[in-house]
């Protein structure tokens, strides 16, 4: 088979994955590895197991474990965090006390990010690990 025919070969095949629109064919009958459960969008009713976890001199919770829904946004667990600390939230920097939120004690993940986002990337053992602290404790 020389050069020609094989690209007309690959060619054959390549069209078979693409309708007579031009879009491309979505199945995806041939993947077994993965459950059906990963392939499908969390429902709102969903929750996720957050683990809070005080860092240096940070007042530590009765309870630390909260379930929160899957589809809230990483602010959420901020807001919630400042009023079960009693942390004030004022407009301006000098009257707001700081709170300093890490996944894995690694980073601090933005506001806007999805709860449940942050579950599938790095959860542990079934929880969402939250360490919090009132002074900056990793760079």
């Amino acid at each position: 088979m020389n050069d020609t025919e094989k690209s007309a070969a690959s060619a054959e095949e390549t069209s078979r994955d693409i309708d007579a629109d031009g879009k491309i064919d979505q199945s995806f009958d041939d993947v077994k590895d993965v459950p059906q459960e990963s392939l499908q969008r969390k429902t709102k009713s969903e929750k996720v197991k957050v683990h809070l976890v005080a860092v240096g001199s940070s007042p530590i919770l009765k309870k630390s474990k909260f379930l929160m829904n899957a589809d809230d946004r990483f602010a959420v667990a901020i807001a919630f965090l400042r009023k079960v600390l009693k942390l004030s939230s004022g407009t301006n920097a000098a009257t707001a006390s700081s709170l300093f939120l890490y996944v894995n004690a690694a980073f601090v993940p933005s506001p806007e990010e999805r709860i449940g986002d942050l579950f599938d990337c790095f959860g542990t053992r079934g929880e969402l690990i939250v360490h919090y602290s009132l002074q900056e404790a990793w760079g």
